[in-house]
Order: structure tokens, then sequence, then C-alpha cells
């Protein structure tokens, strides 16, 4: 059996609702069904307002940019397990020298790696100097890790803003429609035009509500990430200034 056209027949009365049945004619009208369909269609799209179009933009920016930090932002991107304990292992073993660790360095491209590095370019100074050309040149991850956070924080304050202006704008077609109209259907059209008009102050805050609430979110996994980062990197810092300690007293004792 084949069950394509019951299917489209239930669809269709389910979108044409119980004012169809009452208005249905005795004999089914095929010309007529598509011609009411189009041009409930048109209707939509020509009382649509204006301001909606830059919520969808506002919108599709939001949900871009939640995704690239999702990406951008995973852990294993940030920090990877796997070479932060072989870096770690590898160094206080002692199988690691300046030019080796550099070259592993370099051969992760991480945030963590090149924090690494920074830590190892100050090979044999102490722990004191290291930390602080660490502390200072490491400030670009930080900025990086936080890079985009600045369009959330620009969408969830600019939703609400075009929410509100494509209302004020709707309320105001609202009002335009109505001259010409008398009795009951004045305020027919004035309560469609209204709701029409709230349609935009809905999208806007669904716009901020999304923003606020990833923005935040990022920001916390940021710091997150930026303690980790800070703890492993000390690691690193104690095992270099250690090492550099100990070839230091080697060479004493050798002369």
């Amino acid at each position: 059996m084949n069950w394509s056209r019951p299917c489209l027949v239930v669809v269709f009365v389910l979108a044409m609702g119980p004012r169809a049945w009452a208005q249905a004619p005795s004999r089914p009208d095929a010309s007529a069904r598509p011609g009411i369909d189009r041009q409930g269609v048109m209707k939509l799209v020509a009382r649509a307002n204006p301001m909606l179009w830059p919520l969808a933009i506002c919108s599709i920016v939001t949900v871009g940019y939640v995704l690239e930090r999702l990406v951008a932002l995973r852990r294993q991107r940030v920090i990877p397990r796997e070479f932060v304990e072989r870096f770690l292992e590898r160094l206080s073993s002692g199988k690691l020298d300046r030019e080796r660790a550099l070259e592993l360095c370099r051969a992760h491209e991480s945030p963590v790696a090149r924090v690494f590095a920074l830590v190892v370019n100050a090979w044999g100074q102490s722990g004191a100097n290291i930390r602080a050309v660490v502390s200072h040149d490491a400030a670009g991850e930080v900025v990086e890790l936080k890079r985009n956070l600045r369009v959330l924080s620009a969408t969830a304050t600019l939703g609400p803003l075009l929410g509100l202006l494509g209302t004020v704008v709707g309320i105001i077609q609202a009002f335009d429609a109505l001259g010409g109209r008398v009795g009951p259907s004045r305020g027919e059209a004035l309560a469609q035009g209204i709701s029409l008009a709230l349609v935009a102050t809905a999208f806007g805050l669904a716009v901020a509500v999304i923003s606020v609430v990833f923005y935040y979110y990022f920001l916390n996994r940021v710091d997150v990430l930026v303690r980790e980062l800070d703890d492993q990197t000390r690691k690193v810092i104690d095992l270099v200034a250690s090492e550099t300690q100990r070839m230091a007293a080697a060479d004493r004792r050798g002369s």
C-alpha cells in the first residue's frame, strides 16, 4: 500500500485547522488549496517586521561564535594530557636538555606547549627570573583564550535593543494599518499587529539569554584552564630551575 498520499492529506488537514473544516466546500477544490497556502505565506512575509532580519543575523553570529569557542576551549586542545605527562616525566628524569625540550614543544601546537617553550627558553636562569619572564610573555596566551568573548558580550547587549526597536517599528506599522478601518475589525487588526510586533522583543531576549549564558560559561572555562596552565607551568619552572642548580653544582665540583 502506498502511504505517501494519505500522509500528505493528514499533514494538510492538521495545517489548515478546524477553521478550514468549517469553511470547506462539500466538494474538494484542488485548485483553491495551493492558492490559499501561497497567499498565507505571502501575507506573512509582507507583514514581517523588518528588524527581524538584523536579529536573525545576530542570532547566526551568536551561534557561530559559541560553536567556535566550544571547540577552541576544549581541554584536550588547550592542555593535552598526554603531552604534559610525557614532558614532565622526561624532564624530571633528566632525558631532556634545552634543545630537545624546545623541539618537543615546537612539535605540539597548543597553548601549554608554547608556554613550556617560554620556560625552556629561559633555561639556565634562576626560578624567580624564569617566573618573571613567563608571566610577562604568557599574557598573550590568556588573551588568545578570551578571544571572541567580546562578540558574545556585544550580542547580549545588542539583541534586546534590536528587539525593542523592532517592537516599536511593529507598533508603528500596526497603528498605520488602522487607517480606514472601522468597527470590530479595527480592534482585531490592532491586536494582531501588536502581537506580531512583540515577536521582535521575544527574539531579541532569546538571543541575549543565549549570549549571556555562554559568555559567563566561557569566562569560567578560561579561568579554570588558566589555573591549570599555571600549575603545570610552575612544575616545569621548578624542574628547569633545579636542573640548572644541579648543573651549576656539578661545575663547581669539577672546578
